[in-house]
């Protein structure tokens, strides 16, 4: 069995089982760890053989999904090898050796406690802007309207003395 006909019989056995992004993944991380196996001088053969039957290693990681329920987890390959994977958000996955990361596009999602500490701390700078801005007119105007403030007091006591 060649290469190409190994990663037929996986994605054959995977079809239908789990998610097209599972199969696809899969079938990308095998491809890359028998060229990997290659390039280090190994023969195809005997990586192929190291791996094992790839219906074996299908039905692994259809278990490994669960009845269609899409996660987060490990699976190891038959070269004691573990890779991290999540099919539903995959930003990448790991082949155990670091230096082979399939990068995805990431996506960033704010944990619900940090968004409500940002939406306080938003919440707090307006109202100190506005308080800000209310108490530096008011200092600005503050001089003359203590000014209208003492000739008002001064003429209401010289009606009042008048009168």
């Amino acid at each position: 069995m060649d290469k190409q006909e190994f990663l037929e019989k996986l994605r054959l056995a995977l079809n239908g089982r789990v998610s097209p992004a599972v199969v696809t993944e899969n079938i990308n991380y095998y491809e890359d760890y028998i060229n990997m196996e290659v390039r280090k001088g190994r023969s195809e053969e005997e990586v192929l053989t190291q791996l094992g039957d790839p219906r074996l290693i299908a039905r692994t990681i259809i278990q490994t999904h669960g009845n269609g329920q899409f996660g987060k987890g490990r699976a190891a390959d038959m070269s004691g090898s573990t890779r991290t994977y999540s099919d539903r958000s995959a930003d990448h996955y790991d082949n155990g050796q670091g230096s082979e990361k399939k990068k995805r596009p990431l996506s960033f999602r704010l944990p619900i406690w940090l968004f409500g500490i940002l939406v306080l701390v938003v919440v707090a700078l307006v109202v100190v802007g506005v308080l800000s801005l209310v108490f530096s007119v008011v200092s600005i105007m503050l001089p003359v309207i203590l000014i209208v403030l003492a000739v008002a007091f001064v003429v209401k006591l010289f009606r009042d003395w008048l009168n």
